[in-house]
């Protein structure tokens, strides 16, 4: 998943942006899925399997709504950047991604 936002945002010709973008929504897709197992799987009842479920869903709502105005004040301020403007956002993501990736080993 990082590695596609990453490369993604560096790669500027094709076929190689699509190819990372397709990583990416991979990434994403395996993520989103094994999230929701893992919630699933770790919940002691029914009851609690529900708002577990319920809070995943209300972050990602709330991620949806919160990370516009970030990545645009980041996009905004990589674009006068010599090297790679515009960047900044998907960079970040990236760097985002690698630092949440070991947090389901401590659970």
């Amino acid at each position: 998943l990082a590695t596609g936002m990453a490369a993604q945002s560096l790669a500027r010709a094709q076929p190689f942006h699509s190819a990372f973008y397709l990583l990416n929504r991979a990434g994403s897709g395996v993520a989103d899925t094994s999230t929701a197992t893992l919630v699933a799987r770790t919940s002691a009842t029914p009851d609690e399997r529900a708002t577990n479920l319920a809070l995943i869903q209300s972050t990602r709502a709330a991620a949806r709504i919160f990370t516009p105005v970030v990545s645009g004040s980041l996009f905004s301020l990589s674009c006068g950047f010599r090297r790679k403007p515009g960047a900044l956002p998907f960079l970040a993501n990236a760097a985002c991604a690698l630092l949440a990736a070991p947090i389901p080993l401590l659970l």
